[in-house]
């Protein structure tokens, strides 16, 4: 397993994940943030706090998991807390082989599984605005604003890449 990368991405996830990337919304907030063609900003401490190297915009073109990829995260019942890490990876193997987006939990019950806590967080969405190498872990007030304002409610995650 690779060690942990001392960089840090924030995402913009939508709040719905059914939301489908909307390639306008794009083209806006490029021109609004005067993106240059390879993700750059003349200030992007305007956007994250400390600044960021570039932002580019994620369209997998499906549903995905946005989270820790480097040194991984722990996956926790929505329940009772029990840790079932090994039980969302399976069932999140399955699910990219067609399975049904769920998980047998060891609480019994059956967990859809994007109401599976992630430590750090992650999150299913169809698209995301990446703040690679951020040099913070918030969105200034302005970017916020112009997320919610073009794509509707946000939250964010950090993830190790």
């Amino acid at each position: 397993m690779p060690h942990a990368s001392h960089r840090l991405d924030l995402l913009a996830l939508p709040s719905d994940l059914n939301s489908a990337p909307d390639e306008s919304a794009f083209a806006a907030l490029s021109l609004r943030w005067s993106l240059d063609a390879r993700g750059k900003s003349g200030d992007s401490a305007a956007l994250v706090e400390g600044g960021c190297r570039r932002v580019w915009f994620d369209r997998p073109g499906r549903l995905m998991l946005y989270a820790n990829q480097t040194g991984g995260f722990r996956a926790r019942c929505p329940e009772i807390s029990a840790i079932v890490s090994s039980e969302f990876g399976r069932a999140h193997r399955a699910w990219k082989a067609g399975g049904p987006r769920t998980m047998a939990c060891v609480c019994g019950a059956e967990h859809a599984l994007e109401h599976v806590v992630l430590q750090p967080a992650g999150a299913f969405a169809q698209w995301a605005v990446v703040f690679s190498s951020a040099e913070g872990l918030g969105l200034t007030d302005r970017a916020m604003g112009d997320l919610v304002e073009l794509f509707g409610p946000i939250r964010t995650i950090v993830r190790r890449p």
